[in-house]
């Protein structure tokens, strides 16, 4: 016995499925799409080649159709049952062709977990934010961090913006966001002067990115800490001019 199944989803065919007792098969590519099964190698079928049969009608729920037809692609033996049923119901021979409508309606219960969905949809928009958040700050602390050269207000204000980024990056837990907050950190102390305190900076998150490979943050320590050698050059350049008209002054007096 071959049966052959019409599907309509709320009064509307969209697939037709081919059943014997060696195979399931879908008389187009959207057929096995459509239910979420994966492609046969005889996934087509002629339709026109096949002898008039009896015809049924049966109607089930639309959770029922994806579990059925998954059944029936995958077990012998439950192929074997259902054509044995629908040949005793149908009186039809063994060697018949029967025509099934499966009418699928509306399940009387959703499948769908809405208050789980709900807090799903809160913590995804919370991550939005603060990526959101992250990023405006980026963009602010570089500004503040160009100028902290010059000024030290916007040094010192490009350090707060830092601290931010960092606590955000914690509840985004992503650690490699927290090492670059620490790198524009280091950047802002040492533009304060405190240039021992950001070195040891860098060298911890050079060390985090050689751990994790991460080839990105590690050069950008490798930036960083050429920008702090010519801090540091600039520094005793200063300490030595300043030390040499100290000097000149005294052997005046």
């Amino acid at each position: 016995m071959h049966l052959l199944i019409n599907v309509c989803l709320f009064n509307r065919p969209f697939t037709v499925c081919y059943i014997t007792e060696e195979y399931l098969t879908f008389s187009n590519e959207e057929g096995y799409k459509s239910i979420g099964v994966k492609e046969d190698s005889n996934s087509c079928i002629h339709l026109n080649d096949e002898k008039a049969g009896k015809k049924c009608k049966l109607k089930a729920s639309a959770l029922f159709l994806q579990p059925f037809l998954k059944e029936c692609l995958n077990s012998e033996v439950y192929r074997t049952n259902v054509l044995k049923n629908f040949n005793r119901l149908s009186g039809s021979p063994k060697d018949s062709v029967v025509f099934l409508k499966l009418i699928l309606e509306p399940p009387d219960k959703e499948v769908i977990d809405y208050s789980w969905n709900d807090k799903m949809l809160h913590l995804v928009w919370s991550r939005v934010e603060i990526e959101n958040a992250f990023s405006w700050l980026s963009t602010l602390g570089g500004a503040y961090s160009a100028l902290g050269d010059y000024f030290e207000h916007c040094a010192e204000e490009a350090g707060r913006i830092s601290v931010r980024q960092y606590k955000l990056s914690q509840m985004l837990g992503d650690e490699s966001l927290a090492a670059r907050s620490k790198l524009y950190s280091a950047l802002a102390y040492a533009q304060k002067g405190n240039l021992k305190l950001a070195r040891h900076i860098v060298r911890k998150v050079a060390a985090f990115a050689r751990s994790t490979q991460d080839k990105r943050l590690y050069r950008m320590c490798q930036g960083v800490w050429v920008k702090l050698r010519y801090m540091r050059q600039v520094q005793r350049a200063q300490t030595k001019s300043e030390s040499e008209c100290g000097d000149s002054k005294v052997n005046k007096k």
